[in-house]
């Protein structure tokens, strides 16, 4: 008994490990095949066989392919994305590069926005939609958050009073003390704008 016990658990431990053999385009075996493949088009696999992935398929097979077939029919070679032209930048998009130390160099940038009536304006709507929880509609630091937690800038203070645009545009992006980057949630344009008005408490 003891030996078919260890025969079985053998079996088994080999059958297992067989499973996680990968290499090239082969991921070994899938314990939760749908966690890993995505119905929609997917930019970063391509899936020719229309066949792929039957013994799971929980789409309508009368579209012609199972459910991990994820190619474009309609684009050039079956892609999924295409490739944008040699040399292009993203329509109002520029990547901002200076690292998050090196806040002397940000002093130096200049704001491509103009300082009408209407950018401030705007800057101000989204100062209050970002900033005003923690710094207050009069950026003296007196949001509700600053309530919970001491140490929120006061924006118009003498400390703050010199500092430039392009310093303000980098600590929205990247955070500075007890602020969080706000990067990935605010806009370069917006911040330029958030930058203007916050000038204008000083």
């Amino acid at each position: 008994m003891r030996v078919i016990r260890s025969l079985t658990v053998g079996a088994s431990l080999a059958i297992a490990l067989a499973g996680c053999k990968a290499g090239g385009d082969n991921p070994g075996l899938e314990y939760a095949p749908n966690m890993y493949h995505s119905v929609p088009y997917d930019p970063l696999t391509q899936i020719t066989d229309k066949d792929a992935g039957w013994w799971l398929t929980s789409i309508d097979y009368s579209d012609g392919h199972a459910e991990f077939y994820n190619s474009n029919p309609f684009n050039p070679h079956a892609m999924n994305m295409r490739v944008p032209p040699p040399n292009t930048v993203k329509r109002g998009h520029l990547p901002y590069r200076i690292p998050k130390d090196s806040i002397e160099f940000a002093d130096r940038l200049v704001n491509p926005l103009d300082s009408t009536a209407a950018i401030v304006a705007q800057g101000k709507a989204l100062y209050m939609k970002y900033c005003n929880h923690c710094h207050g509609p009069q950026g003296k630091g007196d949001g509700p958050v600053a309530d919970k937690y001491a140490g929120v800038a006061n924006l118009t203070s003498d400390a703050l009073k010199g500092i430039s645009e392009g310093h303000i545009f980098h600590v929205i992006t990247h955070g500075k003390g007890l602020m969080w980057a706000h990067g990935s949630q605010v806009s370069p344009e917006d911040r330029w704008k958030i930058a203007k008005f916050v000038k204008t408490l000083k």
